[in-house]
């Protein structure tokens, strides 16, 4: 081999390699650019899959919190039932063992309250057998309460506490204790409502 086609032989791997490296550079420098893509992806997928996992722990901690919410509101108003209950069965054994004459005071207040609630009228009184005597017309003007007009009677399904109804039939007020209890049970509730703070 002559030094001509040396040279060219030379000049020819020279830029073969001068073309190989630069196709080698290029490749480094696709790759390169090809794994800061993968990274940047893998990253902006783990970056959704943590926004993603967050919100749903996110939406399980606001319904464990609802749910503890509302068993600490069931609880309250339960405790709320349980005191208002015992206030009243309390009230009831108090006024269920009253002496005789606070007791027949009471069995009058109960009577001038049904009659007002009733209004003018002849009315028909119903009552505890035991309780007859206790509001006969005597007791009555010692009560303070004008007998005329009404018919006292026993009824056994009436423990303590009266029932008036209009002779008519169509106004009745029952200011039994029983009833009476139910009606301050509500409005206990209602008063309650807002105030027990626990």
């Amino acid at each position: 081999m002559n030094e001509q086609e040396q040279k060219l032989r030379d000049e020819i791997l020279k830029d073969a390699k001068r073309k190989a490296e630069r196709a080698l550079t290029r490749a480094k420098r696709d790759a390169d650019k090809a794994c800061k893509q993968a990274e940047t992806a893998q990253a902006s997928e783990r970056e959704q899959a943590l926004a993603r996992a967050g919100e749903r722990a996110a939406t399980q901690s606001r319904a464990v919190l609802a749910t503890v919410a509302q068993e600490i509101r069931r609880r309250r108003l339960l405790a709320r039932e349980e005191i208002i209950e015992r206030c009243l069965d309390e009230a009831l054994t108090v006024a269920e063992s009253l002496p005789a004459e606070e007791y027949r005071r009471s069995l009058g207040e109960l009577l001038a309250e049904a009659l007002a609630a009733l209004g003018p009228g002849a009315a028909t009184i119903r009552v505890r057998p035991a309780d007859l005597d206790l509001l006969s017309p005597p007791c009555l003007t010692t009560l303070g309460i004008e007998s005329a007009g009404l018919t006292v009677v026993a009824d056994a399904a009436i423990v303590r506490g009266v029932v008036a109804e209009s002779h008519d039939g169509r106004r009745q007020f029952d200011n039994t204790y029983a009833t009476r209890r139910k009606r301050l049970r509500e409005r206990l509730r209602t008063l309650l409502a807002g105030e027990i703070d626990f």
